[in-house]
């Protein structure tokens, strides 16, 4: 009987896990790249599908960009940001991404995406491809005034005017919001 590449793929994110550490890192050469690519976007299990995109981004980086791709449209929001770190994490990669495609998919989430700390993570990881598509300073710039949600909009307005790549964490950022926009009420407030 032939198992299925999610039978093949569960299994090997089951033993995988009850490994040592560095036993973990042995086990990497082995892993079954076909089968848990398919596991990281049809597993039933959200669990597994995160756990599968880990095993992906430190072991099979390069092979498996456009997986991270399609995996921006999972359903869970916690799996998709397992997606935009495999997409943003160059140091498991060898070869170069392709940006052109990576930043279209990336400027959508950052518009479509109904999770706010999604898009929050979106803006830090298309900040890293600004260099090399003149796209993202654009994405960033409309998101600093469009987004709902004050975090994003004060991170995005931040890239888009410093030009700087590090962005706040979502927790941060949303205290500099709100400080942000305190200060510019006491300062509508105060008397002439």
């Amino acid at each position: 009987m032939t198992r299925s590449d999610l039978e093949v793929a569960n299994d090997f994110v089951r033993r995988w896990g009850t490994l040592s550490k560095r036993r973990r890192a042995r086990l990497g050469g082995e892993i079954p790249v076909a089968a848990v690519q398919v596991a990281a976007l049809g597993h039933p299990d959200l669990a597994t599908r995160r756990s599968c995109l880990f095993l992906l981004d430190h072991y099979a980086s390069d092979a498996s960009w456009n997986v991270f791709r399609l995996a921006l449209r999972d359903p869970v929001a916690s799996v998709r940001e397992v997606a935009l770190h495999g997409l943003s994490c160059e140091r498991c990669r060898t070869t170069a991404l392709c940006v052109a495609d990576v930043v279209a998919d990336l400027v959508d989430i950052l518009v479509h995406d109904p999770s706010a700390e999604v898009r929050h993570k979106t803006v830090a990881v298309l900040a890293r491809f600004a260099d090399r598509d003149g796209r993202v300073i654009e994405a960033i710039a409309r998101a600093a005034e469009d987004d709902a949600d004050p975090a994003i909009r004060y991170v995005a307005r931040h890239v888009a005017q410093s030009g700087q790549l590090h962005v706040r964490g979502r927790k941060a950022a949303l205290r500099d919001a709100r400080r942000e926009c305190a200060r510019r009420d006491a300062k509508r407030l105060r008397p002439l």
